[in-house]
């Protein structure tokens, strides 16, 4: 055991008092007009051990000097200048600056009227210079038994901060007062939607990383283009590969990255689309481009649409595209097979007139006959020839074809053709069955459409996208249809075309306006971005929340908002990430662009490919300022009432225990009794105040641990003995309990212990027993307290450390308290870099365990 421990238990009253206990029990008192501890009157012990083991700051002057007695916490209040100076010295002589305001307060006090101010302003020298400071004291006399005054009891807080604060507040309040009845309204709506907006940003967080990941693996191209200088914000794998580039081309400006563009009219419409705002679309537009070092032509269907913001302002352009290369040249090599047939009919017509010549020459010259027949022959292998390469082009590209015969209503369709109907080679297909396969909601238009195609004054041609309904299974599909009429002088005679099922393109196009349309109308900002932190994307909620544009934010890293102090979280959070894990509702900092702390909840997904492989980062933060603000305004207000509570209390305990002590030698049992259980009332009312406050300090950021080291097994058996003294109705023992030094804060320990004590005392009966035992494992001491009382239920033990939380059943309907106690423990122990948990049966008794790392 410690010199400091001996000395603490020869002086009782000393004992868990802190350092302050310390210097009292080592100073030099045989100097001094108090005299040694030990032959103090009882009132000057027993107010001192009230003293030291009080969290409130308090300070005791004792006799017609008025020496200085006081506690650790309110050393801060005497600054370097005054402490250690101001133990066993006249407060005149600490306070010679502010004694002729000081002064009449002692003599009222010492005459028997107690004072107290709040925000009571005082100009001391403390740190070595004067400075104007502000405190919410009481001074109250101290009685003997016979009410004569020995000294004076100062609780003293002090509140120079919160008077400064208020000052600035109050100068601001007379700006922002015009604004107040807007702040109410937006906070009632801000109350009444909480729990909606929750539920929608949960469902907008899923959402967003299913629809990303789509687009991301979508199989056509799609690319997000930021500011007048088409900045790369996004590209998906498609659009990548079609640029050949290669992967590094988030960032780029698209005129540097495309240069063979410049003369292809896609520069001017890219940059039409961002100064009017209105869309561009191409339909099989040739494209030349530079594919890995070598020049390639490629035909695409493309669109370029600009984004704007909540206020209409333009600030990029997003590009789908399809690749119909292989369906152009298929085209392509359709009409060339045409012409080709063409002039194999004229070839074949003039051999016609040439094999008539040659029948009417046919006695004379079977010569030329002979080649006639050769010729004819070979037209026919050629065209027999062109057949087949239309029909393997045709095969190639599942193009379906149709030629329908409007004076006979024949209608041929294809195989292919019949495969995106769903309808089988074995029933025919007429005009009818074709008309009630469209869409009921395409119906009309089609058949308008059709009708106008087939006037003579047209032209003949037809091209339209609509849907259909399959025949074998009813699936919706969509399909793109162009065709050619022919005319004879007053009518159509035939009608031919191709059809295309393009229904992925429409849900891939759906999807990504869908994508489009949600990131831009969020009210949080999301953000994606590599695991090397660098930006991609960033919405307008992001712009309105942190103050910085998409333009000066993509291609930047995420450091950029993160407050220096901070800059550990983001490798914390990439590591969770490449596990494959989300980080949910993070509660942090970060930086504004003019320089603002706000307080944000993060919430980060990976982007996976559809293989599994994690290919980025999307984020969704939410600003929790006003939420946070009204959380320390909850906080102060708790705090303020417990502190107000509690001096009130202090006073009342010191006179039960004066009153205790006059009892002691009286015969009325029934007072001596009500004396003792109001004692236990008030020590229950003093836990319950400190829990509050604890809890308010603890939220704030407040509350601090301050760690020394200290034997864990005689402070086990300190709280144990007390505890015995208070409940006489359990036994309590300590089993299995050795000598073990840890480095943590002794006091919040030993509310730990207290806390599980009296837990296991409330839950069990009397005569029940109660047994605390301790022991190492590993790198690590865990303390159980375990009980024979009535258990918990495995529902309620899920939430048993939750702040607030109380089981509720007929069985604990009786027994006091606000399930503030187990979630002090559980956030003191968290705090030490601990664990707590339970182990329990119903109706046989549980066990609440906690580590400290040794």
């Amino acid at each position: 055991m410690s010199e400091h421990h001996s000395k603490n238990s020869a002086l009782p009253f000393l004992r868990n008092g802190g350092e302050a206990a310390e210097q009292i029990a080592t100073f030099n008192w045989h100097a001094n007009v108090l005299g040694v501890p030990h032959t103090w009157p009882l009132q000057l012990k027993q107010q001192t051990g009230i003293m030291l083991n009080t969290p409130s700051p308090m300070m005791i002057c004792w006799g017609k000097d008025l020496i200085q007695l006081y506690n650790d916490a309110f050393r801060p209040i005497l600054g370097r200048n005054k402490h250690p100076k101001a133990l066993g010295s006249p407060v005149y002589e600490t306070y010679a600056e502010a004694w002729d305001v000081l002064k009449p307060l002692f003599e009222k006090v010492m005459n028997g009227e107690a004072v107290a101010f709040q925000d009571f302003k005082l100009k001391l020298d403390r740190n070595g210079y004067e400075e104007d400071v502000y405190f919410d004291f009481s001074y109250s006399p101290i009685t003997d038994e016979e009410m004569n005054i020995h000294g004076v009891l100062v609780i003293c807080n002090e509140t120079t901060k919160k008077v400064l604060s208020l000052q600035e507040i109050h100068q601001t309040n007379k700006k922002i007062t015009s604004s107040n009845d807007e702040l109410v309204t937006s906070n009632e709506q801000l109350s009444s939607s909480q729990s909606n907006l929750r539920k929608i940003v949960y469902e907008l967080a899923e959402s967003e990383h299913r629809v990303r990941a789509i687009v991301e693996n979508a199989p056509f191209p799609i690319g997000v283009y930021m500011g007048r200088e088409l900045r790369i914000a996004f590209a998906n794998q498609a659009i990548i590969d079609v640029f050949g580039k290669g992967q590094n081309v988030i960032g780029r400006e698209y005129r540097d990255l495309l240069p063979e563009l410049a003369d292809q009219a896609i520069f001017t419409q890219l940059d039409n689309v961002y100064t009017s705002g209105k869309p561009f679309h191409a339909r099989n537009q040739q494209v030349d481009l530079v594919v890995d070092g070598q020049p390639r032509t490629y035909y695409f269907n493309y669109s370029f649409t600009a984004l704007t913001d909540q206020e209409g302002k333009i600030y990029g352009v997003m590009n789908t595209a399809a690749d119909v290369t292989d369906a152009v040249l298929a085209k392509q090599q359709v009409e060339e097979s045409s012409d080709e047939l063409a002039a194999l009919n004229e070839e074949l017509a003039a051999s016609n007139e040439e094999l008539q010549a040659i029948n009417d020459q046919l006695a004379n010259t079977n010569d030329e006959l002979n080649e006639s027949r050769q010729r004819f022959e070979k037209a026919n292998e050629e065209l027999a020839a062109s057949a087949s390469r239309l029909r393997m082009a045709i095969e190639s590209t599942n193009l379906g074809t149709w030629e329908y015969i409007p004076p006979t209503g024949e209608l041929y369709w294809s195989k292919e053709l019949r495969d995106i109907y769903g309808i089988p080679d074995d029933e025919p297909a007429t005009i009818e069955t074709f008309s009630a396969h469209i869409h009921p909601d395409d119906y009309e238009w089609v058949q308008e459409q059709i009708a106008g195609a087939m006037q003579p004054d047209s032209g003949g041609k037809y091209d339209l996208t609509y849907r259909i309904i399959r025949f074998d299974n009813e699936q919706m599909r969509w399909i793109k249809v162009q065709g050619t009429v022919y005319f004879d002088e007053t009518q159509a005679t035939r009608f031919i075309g191709t059809a295309f099922d393009i229904t992925e393109i429409k849900e891939a196009e759906e999807k990504t306006a869908k994508l489009a349309a949600i990131v831009a109308s969020s009210d949080d900002a999301i953000v994606s971005k590599t695991f090397d932190s660098v930006i991609t994307s960033w919405n307008t909620s992001a712009e309105r929340i942190f103050g910085f544009t998409a333009e000066e934010m993509i291609g930047e890293t995420i450091y950029k908002i993160i407050p220096p102090d901070r800059y550990e979280e983001e490798p914390i959070i990439l590591g969770r990430l490449k596990g494959g894990e989300r980080v949910q509702h993070f509660e942090t900092k970060r930086l504004t662009k003019d320089g603002r702390l706000i307080d944000v909840s993060v919430t980060v997904s990976p982007v996976k490919d559809a293989e599994g492989n994690i290919i980025g980062l999307s984020k969704i933060a939410r600003d929790i300022t006003e939420r946070k603000l009204d959380e320390t305004r909850k906080n102060d207000f708790i705090g303020m009432v417990s502190h107000e509570l509690k001096t009130p209390l202090t006073s009342l305990s010191a006179i039960l225990q004066v009153a205790k002590v006059k009892l002691n030698d009286t015969d009325d049992t029934f007072l001596s009794g009500a004396m003792q259980k109001a004692n236990q009332q008030v020590r229950r009312m003093t836990t319950m105040i400190n829990g509050f406050l604890n809890i308010s300090r603890l939220e704030s950021g407040k509350i601090l641990i301050e760690k020394q080291l200290f034997d864990l097994q005689m402070l086990i058996l300190d709280v144990a003995d007390e505890m015995k003294v208070a409940n006489t109705t359990h036994t309590i023992n300590v089993d299995d309990c050795r000598a073990v030094e840890v480095n943590a804060d002794q006091d919040k320990i030993q509310s730990v212990i207290s806390n599980l004590i009296s837990n296991a005392i409330k839950y069990s009966a009397n005569g029940t027993n109660i047994k605390i035992a301790c022991q190492r494992d590993d790198n690590e001491i865990i303390v159980s307290v375990q009980d024979e009382g009535i258990g918990i239920h495995p529902a309620d033990a899920e939430r048993i450390f939750d702040r607030y939380y109380r089981v509720e059943s007929n069985d604990t309907r009786h027994i006091s308290g606000f399930g503030i106690g187990l979630y002090l423990s559980a956030e003191i122990i968290e705090r030490h870099g601990g664990r707590v948990w339970l182990e329990s049966e119903v109706g046989k008794g549980s066990t609440f365990y906690f580590s400290l790392p040794l």
